[in-house]
């Protein structure tokens, strides 16, 4: 019951006012891809069309002389990158997260202890959203201006952010729901019990 109670909210607020929340974001995101990043210099980062698809772009040109593969990259002014990932993408793990929060027993033995459990699961769970926005779209953005470089420039090599790029696009935001649900649940269970 609690689960179709979290759906019938959570979901028509994150297709009418999805766009809104991903727009408060952007400062958050783009502070987030100046940190993970250390080469590239973001220009620009901007919710835009894509075809049909709303999308998170990023705009970016390099920050200083960079080594690939043999090959010696000079900052241009006049050459800029750009990429891409859909926007609706930021509020998959998140989602993922307060459906199966909710969703989860509460084995309270009353009314009154299944809430308190409930209320101190959201407590615990809010922060774990936050890390969870934050890991996703600027990390895979990244990924994603990685895969592009060493695919023109040394092919056949990877990098770190291009692994968590494929992993969050393979299934990791629900993987990563999951398990803030999880945590969400156990940390909550042990906040109830010390109030």
């Amino acid at each position: 019951m609690r689960l179709l109670f979290a759906a019938i909210v959570a979901l028509p607020i994150a297709v009418f006012h999805g766009e809104h929340l991903v727009q408060a974001m952007l400062p958050m995101f783009g502070a987030v891809f100046e940190w993970v990043s250390d080469d590239f210099k973001l220009l620009r980062l901007v919710i835009d069309h894509e075809g049909a698809d709303r999308v998170l772009r990023a705009t970016v040109m390099w920050k200083h002389i960079v080594f690939i593969g043999g090959h010696v990259i000079y900052p241009d002014p006049r050459g800029t990158a750009n990429v891409s990932t859909l926007m609706a993408h930021a509020l998959q793990g998140p989602l993922t997260a307060l459906l199966v929060t909710c969703a989860w027993p509460s084995g309270g033995n009353s009314n009154r202890e299944a809430w308190r459990g409930i209320a101190s699961r959201m407590l615990v769970l809010v922060p774990l959203m936050l890390v969870l926005v934050c890991i996703d779209l600027p990390v895979v953005l990244v990924g994603e201006l990685w895969q592009l470089a060493l695919d023109a420039l040394d092919p056949g090599a990877s990098s770190m952010l291009v692994y968590w790029k494929s992993f969050m696009q393979g299934g990791g935001r629900y993987a990563l729901g999951f398990g803030a649900a999880s945590l969400s649940v156990r940390w909550g269970r042990t906040l109830s019990m010390r109030r």
